[in-house]
């Protein structure tokens, strides 16, 4: 909201253009928001741990998804009032006769329109899809940031006093440009830290060995990207989260499925070969939550955010009641069985596996994790609403187990969840 109105605020108080039509106005003015919010779609993904802890990852990438369409939709806008204005303005769009900033403007336009087009279709390899949106997110800035500066309008060769002479075209109005430029600059500073400066930074950390230091304290839940190679700045890498006990920072264990090329690697890894670890992140945690009791639901290996908050509550001493309803298409896909029978012996923990293909002499739940499975196993409505329930799995299983959950009178404000997704 502060990006959005404080440029406008600063345009009003800056005064009107002189001999300029309210359009033209109107459409500066929405030109130098969708720039701002621009600007920050940019520095939202780009990992600020206070911003990812005390929101959470998936706010967060909620967030810049919807910044960055409202900025498009005020970029289209823009455009449509500056034609407006003067329709004469369309024959700019003849490049070989353009000037600068229409090259500028057309540039981050095409760019904005290809990133919008290739957000949701299928990509054949997520590091490559990865890579063309971080390209092409530059190019809008950039060009952006050109585009206002040549442009003019907002940017003087100097701050003229009210009722000085200017030139045609120039205004006292710097402020509202000036603030750009630093926003811009503190996107780009976001980004450059957490791409290059953070990693550059960070010590290698050994995936099959216990480090000689004390490790990097983590929350029981949260995760890390992962890289592999000889360097910190390999660009391909991954989210996992850690499923080892918040108790021991010095261990981070992950649980990883063989999906693809990347997980196939981390599979012929060998001791002693280092790795690089960006993070804790995440606010999927126990932390600072007041409740009487949990309730886990997981789908597959999902469960290791919640294995990695039941080893924790098990070497605290943690005597509070917890119950694990756990799914997968078949008992193949349940992980950590044996270890999570011997915490349900250190915990008051109950551990329900419900499986969609069950083999012969299956004597566990089937079906699906849905209201007529939790309605077996959940305690009365009163505690129900008391406990703090955490979900974690793939997008459909998750929209269908809140659906559920709120339907059994648990608040909203109760309910954790983290889905397994691109990010």
């Amino acid at each position: 909201m502060a990006l959005a109105v404080v440029p406008l605020m600063l345009s009003v108080v800056a005064g009107p253009m002189r001999d300029e039509s309210w359009t033209t106005e109107l459409s500066l003015s929405t030109g130098l928001v969708a720039a701002s919010l621009l600007v920050a779609a940019y520095a939202l993904p780009s990992r600020v741990r206070r911003l990812s802890a005390g929101l959470g990852i998936e706010t967060v990438l909620l967030s810049h998804r919807v910044v960055a369409e409202l900025a498009t939709g005020l970029v289209v806008v823009h455009m449509a009032l500056v034609v407006a204005a003067d329709p004469e303005r369309l024959r700019v769009l003849d490049l070989r006769h353009a000037p600068p900033r229409v090259w500028a403007g057309s540039a981050a336009t095409v760019a904005l329109v290809l990133l919008a087009a290739t957000r949701r279709r299928r990509r054949p390899r997520y590091e490559g899809w990865r890579l063309l949106h971080i390209l092409l997110a530059t190019v809008v800035v950039v060009a952006a940031a050109l585009h206002v500066w040549w442009l003019h309008h907002l940017v003087p060769t100097r701050c003229s006093p009210p009722g000085s002479r200017r030139s045609p075209g120039s205004s006292s109005r710097c402020w509202p440009t000036g603030g750009y430029g630093v926003r811009s600059a503190r996107g780009g500073i976001a980004a450059w830290c957490t791409r290059y400066g953070r990693p550059r930074r960070a010590p290698s950390r050994s995936s099959c060995t216990r480090p000689a230091t004390r490790g990097i304290p983590f929350e029981a839940g949260q995760f890390a990207w992962l890289k592999l190679g000889g360097s910190s700045f390999v660009f391909e890498e991954h989210p996992f989260t850690i499923a080892s006990t918040a108790a021991e920072p010095w261990r981070k264990e992950c649980t990883i499925k063989a999906l693809g090329d990347f997980t196939e690697l981390v599979a012929g890894l060998r001791p002693g070969r280092s790795v690089f670890l960006d993070g804790p992140h995440g606010r999927f945690t126990l932390a600072d939550l007041p409740a009487n009791g949990f309730v886990f639901i997981a789908g597959g290996v999902g469960v290791t955010p919640m294995l990695s908050m039941l080893r924790t509550m098990a070497d605290d001493g943690d005597p509070r009641p917890a119950l694990l309803l756990v799914g997968g298409r078949t008992a193949d896909d349940l992980v950590h069985r044996d270890e999570l029978a011997v915490l349900a012996d250190r915990l008051d923990l109950t551990v329900v596996e419900v499986v969609s293909d069950p083999p012969a002499g299956w004597r566990g739940e089937c079906g699906f994790v849905d209201r007529t499975v939790m309605e077996g196993y959940l305690p009365g409505l009163r505690d129900r609403r008391r406990r703090q329930w955490f979900v974690c799995g793939p997008p459909p299983m998750i929209h269908a187990v809140i659906k559920d959950v709120r339907s059994l009178g648990v608040p909203r404000s109760h309910v954790q969840t983290e889905r397994f997704d691109m990010v």
